[in-house]
């Protein structure tokens, strides 16, 4: 293969590598925030009903979970866990919408020769059908009608 194709189609394989990882990348921030918001919803959740929840009338009993569901409340942990978890979601399910591409790319970066040329051809049909589709709507269903 000569070193103008070659230096084209790893260019190619890279343009859609870098691509996939920073939509997934972006994907993932949208996630993690969602992620962070529910599990903190779902932790103050448990710990405002089980503070509301009365053995006894001892005004004592009652300052000590006020005091035990205020510290309750400022605690970030959850929030971090959410985010965590909600992060890998949104990465796997980003570079899962992108998987021809990084098949392609793949192909392109990795393989020899006539591998390496469909890589780059693979991306470049993806790409003309992703402009297509998204760009100028053909084939999609217009929800107007």
């Amino acid at each position: 293969m000569k070193p103008i194709t070659r230096i084209a189609c790893r260019t190619i394989g890279a343009a859609g590598i870098v691509l996939a990882c920073c939509d997934s990348h972006k994907v993932a921030k949208q996630f993690s925030a969602i992620g962070a918001d529910h599990a903190q919803e779902h932790y103050l959740e448990k710990a405002y009903f089980s503070s509301r929840t009365t053995d006894t009338v001892s005004p004592s009993s009652n300052a000590l979970r006020e005091k035990t569901f205020e510290l309750r409340s400022k605690n970030p942990l959850p929030s971090i866990g959410g985010k965590m978890k909600g992060r890998r979601q949104g990465f796997l399910y980003g570079m899962s919408n992108w998987l021809p591409v990084i098949a392609c790319s793949s192909l392109a970066l990795l393989g020899k020769n006539i591998l390496a040329k469909a890589g780059a051809i693979g991306i470049g049909i993806l790409t003309a059908y992703k402009v297509m589709r998204e760009g100028f709507g053909l084939g999609k269903n217009n929800p107007m009608n």
